[in-house]
């Protein structure tokens, strides 16, 4: 069964007033069933919309609203009401296509011609300059006795129904935190608790069948589960339509606010081995909880290492006595008294698709496994390891082993033969002792390749 199946709908008006829109009504006995209300900010009557075909709205009596204003237009626009199925109850959502010459603006932002977009609880709709401006709120949203006094109890009934929260009945969209091939990552701030979180909102994909459904929410419930200081918390997730045939996936994350490994190698340059070491631990902790658990990261890379840093002086200091303590964690710089490494964008191929995710990593082979570059599909956990190998020389180096600047041969080819070495003067500091570890984290053959414990027993990380 689709996702979303195209509904239709009407409005009722409860209310006879010459200055509100004329509203054609439904010659029924039967209680409607009220989807969503539109309240005037200018004291006009509150427009009720409930279940029929198709609505239109504009200036012609033939529409089912008629709105007036000299520049609105015959048929200023239509809604459609769309079903997504993939809550665990099926839930309704309006949406909006502008059909005038003059505009609908959604939140201030005036619409495409011919454009479509999901109306969200909140929306503030105004129709051209003088045809009236609207906030609009779906009855699920609606709880408070006053709001629903001009309902009748059967409508009650069906405002009262268990839906699964939309993710803007849950959250607050905040600024733009970063972009990829597969999503955008905005800041949002919960309603409820206040809590500042990362959203990441994957581009929008075709509508899954009920079963495919079911398994992402199966994986889903697993990611959930994960619990490690050194990897990102997986909050929750929303389906959101995106139009009638597709959706966006909003996947609300622990936000970590200092940035990635990939900056601080960028702005130093290299980093010390001591301080490599530290980051390592850590890093390789995390993947050893994620391989206990089954799952494969496949793109452990700079980028998506995030480092959560206390700072002197900061909020997050540890105090004794009401007094900061001064005392530092580790080798960090002098500014910093904590570094937790924190592991994210793992379990990205359940949101994006299998082949998708495999192509995009093949696409940019820098830290992939040779393996995966041979689209073996019976590859193991040791890919993780391959790819924090490549990161492991980086980290010491400023530059990764394989590159198309060091061909030939290409790129690939160095990856698949392990073609790469240790330069000088960059290695010249190094000990032999994690040049060791870099080899054995390098190896093309999986089998000869160390696993996360191999990697977390050996010399290096010995006291």
């Amino acid at each position: 069964m689709s996702l979303i199946r195209k509904r239709q709908l009407i409005i009722n008006d409860h209310n006879n007033d010459q200055d509100s829109p004329q509203i054609k009504r439904q010659a029924t006995t039967i209680a409607p069933n009220l989807i969503a209300k539109l309240y005037s900010t200018r004291g006009a009557p509150t427009i009720n919309i409930v279940s029929q075909p198709l609505l239109s709205l504009g200036r012609s009596k033939a529409c089912d609203v008629q709105l007036h204003g000299v520049d609105v237009s015959s048929k200023h626009c239509q809604l459609d009401r769309i079903t997504s199925e993939s809550q665990e109850q099926a839930r309704e959502y309006l949406q909006l296509t502008d059909l005038s010459s003059n505009g609908v603006y959604v939140n201030g932002e005036k619409m495409d011609r011919k454009a479509s977009v999901i109306l969200k609880t909140g929306d503030k709709l105004q129709f051209a300059k003088t045809g009236g401006t609207y906030i609009f709120r779906y009855t699920f949203d609606i709880t408070d006795e006053k709001s629903l006094s001009a309902v009748d109890s059967v409508d009650a009934r069906i405002v009262g129904k268990s839906f699964k929260n939309s993710f803007f009945d849950d959250y607050i969209l905040g600024k733009q935190l970063g972009t990829g091939h597969y999503a955008i990552v905005r800041e949002a701030k919960n309603k409820q608790t206040g809590q500042i979180v990362a959203v990441k909102i994957f581009h929008p994909n075709k509508t899954n069948s009920t079963a495919q459904d079911a398994k992402l929410q199966q994986e889903m419930n697993l990611l959930l589960s994960i619990n490690h200081p050194n990897i990102v918390s997986f909050v929750g997730h929303y389906i959101e339509p995106n139009s009638k045939n597709s959706v966006n996936t909003y996947l609300v994350l622990e936000k970590v606010s200092n940035g990635e490994l990939f900056q601080r190698i960028v702005n130093k340059g290299r980093l010390r081995s001591d301080e490599t070491r530290a980051i390592f631990k850590q890093l390789l902790s995390g993947l050893r909880y994620l391989h206990e658990n089954n799952i494969i990261h496949r793109d452990i890379k700079p980028e998506n290492i995030l480092l959560d840093i206390t700072r002197r002086g900061g909020p997050n200091a540890q105090t004794i006595g009401g007094i900061q303590t001064q005392l530092q964690s580790g080798p960090w710089d002098p500014e910093e008294l904590d570094l937790r490494v924190k592991i994210a964008d793992f379990g990205l191929a359940k949101f994006i698709g299998e082949l998708k995710f495999t192509n995009t990593l093949c696409g940019t082979p820098a830290y992939v496994a040779p393996e995966i570059l041979k689209y073996d599909r019976n590859y193991s956990t040791k890919v993780d390891l391959w790819s924090s190998g490549v990161l492991l020389y980086v980290c010491l180096s400023g530059f990764p082993p394989f590159s198309d600047e060091l061909a030939p041969p290409n790129m690939k080819e160095q990856i698949l033969t392990g073609k790469y070495a240790f330069y000088s003067p960059y290695f010249d500091e190094i000990d032999d002792v994690v040049l060791d570890l870099i080899t054995n984290l390098l190896k093309v053959d999986p089998e000869e390749r160390f696993d996360v414990e191999q990697a977390l027993n050996h010399d290096w990380f010995q006291d």
